[in-house]
């Protein structure tokens, strides 16, 4: 519906002359104050009032004016007044109109209240709460005065619904659910999260895993005001908190006490699953792919971090893909137009950057997927940070996965060339990579160091199961990392490492944590099997740190890991019963589709069984 005369407004004022432009209609408050309004939403004088500006009212005919401007102003500022002393009553379209309906001095003009019917059939639903909009129909005013007031349901024609608004479009038939999308279906909106709820979950962010992923500024994000009740935040900070939130309970699961959370009426009982469908839904009422910022890749981020711990493989890839993607528009690939940025802005940007290119690596070798980013752009100052030890580990992590080239993601990955890639100097060129970079860990945080030495670990393994699949380890007299026994040394490694561990700090690590140790007893497993009738002491020992990294596995983030049932399935008689209590009894389940046992682990034990015969 147009809104814009050519020849006269809705208050009365008429063009004179072509110079003047053609005026759009004047909201409902300009016209009762007999304002010239511009037609902007929210228009010039609502907000100099500090008024709340509505195109509610149905334009009428020429006619006395009503009361006078100053006695409408007093109205309606004490109206504002009213609902911003109770922001838990919502602010409906039909309370609006009754407050209106008394300014024009009449309640026989308003309509009689309609019932809830399709949007197509000639009458309007009220609206149920719904977050307050700070553009167009329903804008409650400047940041200041805005709270939790219900702004208006839209309409898929683009027009707020109101029961005066029936009037303007003739009575239609319903038509067919399949006539039009369900996208475009108006649904029921929902409030908000109160601001409150979300501290807790942020607190526990900064007190575990911001050594993890420190790309959330501490300034913003732990200042008390953000999560008050009078303060409205922008819907994008408001998903980046649901999406924050979600992938902070899931990651560490049970391995801290989370706080309590009452469930919301009419959401998913767990808060995680509230968090996240929250943040999807938000997500869905602004244009964040037209408009991406640092906060739209981080929300994007802390999505896949969410899926990727629920082990929804499918969704965390696409997730951070959608975060590359903002990231490569907005050019934080480019160090030539980094530079060109303020430098604390340009910090950030290069952590985010650098985080993205260490999960990405990571995620894609557990899941035999192509790497889009490299290191194009300088890492961050770790000197120069509010933290140095911390931003030193995270440097010295980033430095780690930069040693896995290309052609280590392709060879891992199973690509036809793998045989000419993997050569014997490039896998000992690999490895000798891997021991010398961030070899010096003692001025880090605990956190960054059992990531780092982990992960370092397990790349280890990686690049000798590669070796054996390309028939470049073998056992005649073979020292360093191409003799076959070389797992157990990578195992001992590992479990000085994680029993060294304070347990709350490897568990913050998540879902990635038990992936990779699981990788590295699984590989154990095998060698420990080609061997089994070698009652050496090497070996001997290979079956206790076997048991020691299933006892870890066994109450990993305050459970059993579910990678343990399916190790203790594939060592069998390897424990000699020596398994982790209470799970020898239980009977192992299936390994659901993981790629390490179709591509990974069972190929290596079969290319060692051949190797020991050769």
């Amino acid at each position: 519906m147009c809104m814009a005369t050519t020849a006269e407004n809705d208050s009365g004022e008429s063009a004179s002359g072509s110079t003047q432009k053609s005026l759009k209609r004047a909201c409902d408050c300009c016209r009762k104050r007999k304002v010239r309004c511009d037609g902007e939403s929210p228009c010039g004088p609502c907000r100099k009032a500090t008024i709340r500006c509505a195109y509610l009212q149905a334009p009428k005919k020429k006619g006395p004016k009503g009361l006078r401007s100053a006695r409408v102003l007093h109205a309606l500022r004490k109206i504002d007044q009213s609902a911003t002393l109770a922001p838990d009553s919502p602010l409906s379209p039909v309370v609006l109109q009754d407050g209106f309906n008394q300014w024009y001095g009449s309640s026989s003009s308003s309509p009689a209240p309609a019932p809830n019917h399709s949007p197509f059939d000639g009458s309007m639903a009220t609206s149920t709460p719904a977050e307050p909009i700070t553009t167009g129909y329903g804008y409650h005013g400047p940041p200041e005065a805005q709270n939790y007031a219900t702004p208006l349901q839209m309409d898929p024609r683009g027009v707020p619904i109101n029961q005066a608004m029936s009037q303007l479009w003739p009575a239609q038939p319903p038509r067919p659910p399949q006539y039009y999308s369900s996208a475009l279906d108006p649904q029921p909106a929902k409030s908000r999260i109160p601001n409150q709820r979300f501290l807790p979950y942020v607190q526990l962010f900064f007190e575990h895993l911001y050594f993890i992923m420190p790309v959330v500024d501490q300034q913003i994000y732990l200042d008390p005001y953000l999560y008050s009740p009078t303060n409205y935040m922008p819907t994008e900070t408001y998903g980046f908190l649901c999406a924050l939130s979600a992938a902070t309970l899931v990651q560490l699961d049970a391995a801290t006490p989370i706080p309590e959370m009452e469930p919301l009426p009419g959401r998913p009982s767990t808060a995680a699953e509230m968090f996240i469908e929250e943040c999807l839904r938000v997500r869905r009422e602004f244009d964040y792919i037209g408009n991406p910022t640092t906060v739209t890749v981080m929300t994007s981020f802390f999505i896949f971090a969410y899926y990727g711990n629920k082990e929804s493989s499918e969704k965390a890839w696409h997730y951070l893909q959608e975060a590359i993607s903002f990231v490569e528009n907005l050019d934080m690939d480019d160090e030539t137009l980094m530079l060109e940025l303020d430098p604390l802005e340009a910090q950030w940007r290069r952590r985010i950057y650098w985080l993205l290119f260490i999960t990405e690596r990571a995620y894609s070798i557990q899941r035999r997927r192509n790497c889009r980013l490299h290191p194009t752009i300088q890492l961050p100052l770790a000197f120069e940070s509010e933290d140095p030890r911390l931003l030193h580990g995270f440097v010295n992590l980033a430095h780690l996965f930069s040693a896995i080239d290309d052609n280590f993601v392709s060879i891992w990955k199973g690509s036809a060339r793998r045989k000419a890639l993997c050569s014997e100097p490039w896998l000992a060129e690999t490895q000798r990579s891997l021991d010398t970079v961030a070899h010096s860990l003692s001025d880090i945080t605990e956190t960054a160091r059992i990531d780092i030495s982990v992960s370092r670990e397990w790349l280890h393994v990686l690049a000798w199961q590669m070796g054996v699949s390309n028939g470049l380890v073998c056992d005649k007299g073979q020292t360093g990392t191409g003799r076959l026994d070389y797992p157990i040394e990578l195992a001992r490694r590992t479990v000085n490492i994680i029993e060294r561990a304070n347990p709350l700090v490897l568990d913050s690590h998540g879902i990635g944590m038990e992936q990779k140790l699981s990788d590295i007893a699984g590989c154990l497993a095998d060698v420990l099997h080609v061997f089994s009738g070698d009652m050496s002491d090497t070996f001997l020992c290979g079956r206790q740190y076997l048991h020691l990294m299933l006892n870890k596995l066994s109450m990993m983030r305050g459970k059993e890991s579910r990678y343990l049932r399916p190790l203790v399935a594939k060592a069998g008689s390897i424990l000699d019963n020596n398994v982790p209590r209470g799970i020898a009894a239980l009977p192992a389940p299936g390994f659901n589709g993981k790629i390490e046992e179709e591509e990974g682990n069972g190929r290596v034990g079969r290319q060692l069984q051949w190797a020991q015969q050769s």
